[in-house]
């Protein structure tokens, strides 16, 4: 019982805690616009985005806690991930890689340290290439600071709470077998992602 209530204090401070990050997104976007528009689609679809997205991965971290086997949890973190997707969508999208290879950097132990790191040195590409824009569009000062913190903040604290989502499956059914297999899977995506960076890198302008 204490167990159940203390789960669901997490998902509510995580709903309150995303709400809060949504709206911190919305007014970001507008301090980097150009041209600022407000709609209230646009706005609530955001804040939405956010809550969803910090509540699912709240559920996943308190349900990861309670079932111990690999295809419940294979499930479990397939949620987390659908619930992550919307925040991906419009404008957000540009920053998916970003998120993606941060995410398995920190959270993915199983990857050799240098892979890992690797892997997290190249997910800065994009927050660069989006900073210099934002330089370029209204100059070098300490708003530009303000504005390149914030969305590194906000990143942040997805990548940061995307760790029940992220983090493999550890527990009496591992094997060797799977863990090779994942590896695998895990270079694969990488090279996509790594070919995608150098894309964007080499000719696609990011815009937030």
């Amino acid at each position: 019982m204490i167990a159940t209530q203390r789960g669901w204090k997490i998902i509510l401070v995580a709903v309150f805690g995303g709400l809060v990050l949504g709206v911190s997104a919305r007014l970001w976007m507008r301090w980097i616009s150009t041209d600022p528009e407000f709609t209230w689609s646009g706005t609530i679809f955001i804040v939405l985005a956010f809550t969803i997205f910090a509540s699912a991965q709240a559920t996943v971290y308190v349900l990861r806690r309670r079932i111990k086997t690999r295809r419940l949890t294979t499930v479990i973190r397939g949620g987390g991930i659908l619930l992550t997707l919307p925040l991906f969508t419009g404008a957000g999208g540009g920053m998916f890689p970003t998120v993606a290879l941060a995410s398995i950097a920190l959270w993915q132990k199983k990857i050799d340290s240098k892979i890992r790191i690797a892997l997290l040195v190249i997910s800065l590409v994009i927050p660069a290439i989006g900073i210099k824009g934002i330089g370029s569009d209204f100059g070098w000062n300490i708003a530009t600071l303000g504005r390149s913190l914030l969305v590194i903040f906000i990143y942040s604290v997805v990548i940061l709470l995307l760790k029940p989502t992220v983090t493999p499956y550890i527990g009496p059914e591992s094997s060797t077998l799977a863990k090779r297999r994942f590896k695998k899977t895990l270079t694969f995506l990488s090279i996509v992602l790594v070919a995608f960076l150098f894309l964007i890198a080499t000719g696609i302008s990011i815009d937030f």
